[in-house]
């Protein structure tokens, strides 16, 4: 990042780059990271509806409504990601809550098109057949009534370093729910095909500034590429709504990821984040020339590398 700094704040002994003994920032100033993304157009450029011809929808063979419908329940809780995560320090970043609130927006209209797919026929939406575990339930409800005090109090005493965990679940959480819409595009036709189609493009951008966000906050700053790491931990999975499964996962998981290009590309959608880590893949064994993937491999057990 590079600075126009004023004469008050020069200080010629620090090296080139250096502001008030601050890399990115200045001293006495609120701390603002700026990456590459425009947030401003961004915001501008927010896509709406995505308008759905129901007459010409084709869902294809078995399995497809109850894939999209796994989907559809993912997209359609933005809020509740962007609530755990606002409700914490990171809600002080101005750039982030700026863009989560256009994020949000068009989350909201990625879910709605899934549904007017499920519904085209006059159908209602399709329920998991499965009773969620005694610990989903737990950890919903956590989810509903705790994490909204607990979350505050750990996150202010540790600071702004907990942004990046933050941001790089959301960059990996974005990249898989591409490539889950990806492995279920082959098997759609006609207005379902196009439709999907554009909901695989619409997520570059969210991928792009998290990643970014996530990107700089790890190079820059030892403690954050250790936040980053605890926040990744294997106990964490991006398929899932604040960590909370969805009663269909297992199911759902091997339905939408059953060739291994699908794995593969679920695989890589950690990758950019893993490497700036230099995470050694969980997959890995000594003598091995090829490492399975790393984070993702514990998606879960279905998805088989």
């Amino acid at each position: 990042m590079t600075h126009t700094p004023s004469r008050a704040h020069q200080a010629p002994a620090l090296p080139d780059g250096y502001l008030g003994g601050r890399l990115y920032s200045v001293a006495g100033e609120t701390i603002t990271l700026l990456t590459s993304f425009d947030v401003d157009a961004y915001t501008h450029a927010a896509r709406g509806r995505i308008r759905v011809e129901a007459s010409g929808v084709d869902l294809g063979g078995p399995g497809v409504r109850d894939d999209l419908a796994f989907l559809w329940r993912l997209d359609s809780a933005a809020l509740s990601e962007a609530r755990a995560f606002l409700a914490t320090w990171t809600g002080n970043e101005a750039r982030i809550t700026a863009f989560v609130a256009t994020w949000a927006y068009e989350r909201l209209w990625l879910g709605h098109a899934v549904r007017d797919l499920l519904t085209a026929d006059g159908s209602p939406l399709p329920e998991p057949l499965r009773r969620a575990s005694l610990g989903t339930r737990a950890r919903g409800f956590y989810v509903e009534r705790g994490l909204p005090f607990v979350a505050p109090v750990w996150t202010s005493i540790v600071g702004e370093s907990v942004t990046v965990g933050h941001m790089a679940r959301l960059a990996i959480q974005e990249a898989s729910l591409q490539a889950a819409y990806s492995a279920v595009l082959p098997r759609l036709g006609g207005e379902a095909a196009r439709v999907v189609t554009e909901i695989i493009g619409r997520r570059d951008e969210m991928i792009r500034f998290f990643g970014l966000e996530a990107a700089a906050r790890i190079s820059r700053s030892p403690q954050e590429a250790r936040m980053a790491k605890l926040f990744l931990l294997p106990s964490w999975r991006p398929l899932r709504i604040v960590g909370v499964p969805d009663r269909d996962e297992a199911r759902a998981m091997a339905s939408l990821f059953r060739t291994p290009e699908d794995r593969a590309r679920l695989a890589s959608a950690d990758r950019p984040i893993r490497e700036l880590l230099a995470i050694r893949p969980t997959g890995w064994h000594h003598g091995s020339s090829t490492p399975t993937p790393g984070l993702l491999r514990r998606q879960h057990r279905g998805v088989r590398s």
